[in-house]
């Protein structure tokens, strides 16, 4: 079954169940899954009115948010989420990737470390802290982050890609390019840039 039978199949379901809340949630989901934010929006917007604190809603109307660019929306989403749900771990690690993107780090911080008192096992969250205290200078509290993560996720590349970057700027080169080459090993996609910056800092 293709994209447009399934769609077909889930538009009529919603167009025949009106007020049931799930049936335009498995349409929404089905939106958003295959690429069309748009209706995706609309249709959460939908589930939303059926049930002001439908959590799920909530969160991927701020995804929605997110990916179409609009960040100062998004946060807002994620923000009136934990009005409500103030224990998503969703929601604050939503939070602290708009809160980075946006440049405020001491922000993106304190949300990932709420994620992390939520879900302490998710191996995301650490890594996107790590990301926020390697861009506040603190690569000694970084490299902890990432050996916690690493515990959880010993085969999780952006793991061993990040404690590359620490490991670099605190000038240990030789450990930089181990776990540089362990993120290859494991297919991560890394900068090109920075893959030659420290070669060519290896060379001066």
């Amino acid at each position: 079954m293709n994209q447009e039978e399934i769609l077909k199949i889930l538009e009529k379901e919603a167009m025949e169940n009106p007020h049931a809340v799930w049936a335009q949630h498995r349409l929404a989901i089905a939106y958003l899954n295959f690429g069309k934010l748009q209706e995706a929006k609309e249709t959460f917007k939908k589930v939303l009115k059926l049930d002001p604190f439908h959590l799920e809603a909530m969160i991927n109307l701020g995804v929605i948010f997110a990916r179409e660019g609009d960040l100062e929306e998004a946060k807002k989403a994620f923000t009136f989420t934990l009005k409500f749900y103030p224990r998503s771990y969703e929601a604050w690690n939503n939070l602290g990737l708009i809160e980075f993107q946006l440049g405020n780090l001491e922000e993106a911080e304190k949300c990932y470390q709420k994620a992390l008192e939520i879900n302490p096992q998710n191996p995301s969250a650490y890594v996107n802290l790590s990301t926020v205290l390697i861009g506040l200078e603190r690569y000694d509290e970084a490299i902890e982050v990432l050996k916690k993560a690493l515990e959880i996720a010993p085969t999780m590349a952006t793991i061993y890609n990040n404690l590359a970057v620490a490991h670099f700027y605190k000038g240990e080169r030789e450990l930089a390019k181990t776990y540089l080459q362990k993120a290859k090993d494991l297919r991560y996609p890394v900068n090109p840039q920075f893959e030659k910056l420290l070669y060519e800092t290896e060379n001066t």
